[in-house]
């Protein structure tokens, strides 16, 4: 346990790319029902004040939405769903690659019955294309988990296809839809085949997605396509992947004998207790190291 540190100290250290920020992330899966309420406060100011995230003076939102996911906690959705609306360029600098690699799963994972709020994002075309194509990835998820009917999801991805993503198609559009058609084969909607061949029949497919339209319609007989049963079960795995906790020390940092130049960059007092748990103070147990 981190012990002597506020819970809000604790969450703060989720800023640092850092051991910290481990042993943050430790003692937040240790008392899931204290953090909640801090981390999806963390969400909210990355909404109300994106621009510090979105510069990189700021990252926490990335492991609280990632163990926000990991609890289980509804509180979240709405909010991841704001958080993905924005265009291209906001939503690269705010989610990076963890855009693709684990949106539709924290989606999945906080889902809380508001049902209605990414179809409504999928036809936003504000909203940047990998943004959408993610967006119709978590409603292929809630139908594969039973939240939505078959009649339901199609009749979603049916209105899209006839009734948005109509005609020719700018590039950004052959994305989303093309993901629509992907989770179409993943989930095995057959009932949609004739429809995706009609945005085959307009040239409106990404082929290096999806392969041609006789390829696509094989796939289906295929369980290489099928749907991912994926979940967001250990953040602090999926962090070390993306060495999220290495240690970085300005020049002046590692200049400095007594490591004072570190303790400034994670805000630990000197005197606080340590956070590797050894029962010393930080001064006289790790500072230095």
């Amino acid at each position: 346990m981190l012990t002597g540190f506020s819970d809000k100290k604790v969450v703060s250290l989720l800023d640092t790319h850092s051991l910290w920020s481990k042993r943050a992330c430790r003692e937040i899966l240790g008392r899931k029902s204290d953090f909640i309420p801090l981390l999806v406060d963390v969400l909210d100011t990355a909404i109300n004040n994106p621009e510090p995230f979105m510069a990189e003076e700021r990252s926490s939102h990335i492991p609280a939405a990632l163990l926000l996911a990991q609890m289980r906690a509804p509180e979240a959705y709405p909010r991841l769903v704001n958080l993905l609306s924005y265009d291209d360029e906001d939503i690269t600098d705010l989610w990076g690659d963890m855009l693709t690699e684990y949106y539709p799963w924290m989606l999945r994972d906080t889902f809380n019955g508001e049902a209605f709020l990414l179809p409504r994002l999928i036809e936003d075309r504000s909203v940047s294309p990998w943004a959408r194509a993610m967006a119709v990835k978590a409603w292929g998820m809630h139908y594969f988990d039973g939240y939505l009917s078959r009649e339901e999801i199609i009749g979603c991805f049916r209105h899209l296809i006839r009734d948005v993503y109509t005609g020719r198609l700018e590039d950004d559009d052959e994305t989303v839809i093309s993901y629509i058609a992907i989770c179409i084969r993943e989930h095995q909607l057959e009932e949609l085949i004739e429809d995706v061949k009609t945005v085959y029949a307009r040239d409106a497919i990404d082929k290096g997605l999806c392969g041609n339209s006789n390829e696509y319609v094989e796939g289906f007989k295929n369980p290489l396509f099928a749907a991912e049963d994926q979940h967001i079960d250990d953040t602090i795995h999926e962090l070390e992947r993306w060495e999220w906790f290495k240690e970085e020390k300005s020049e002046e940092a590692e200049s400095d004998d007594d490591g004072e130049g570190d303790y400034e960059k994670y805000k630990i007092g000197r005197n606080d207790p340590c956070p590797c748990d050894s029962g010393k103070k930080y001064k006289h147990c790790c500072l230095g190291k």
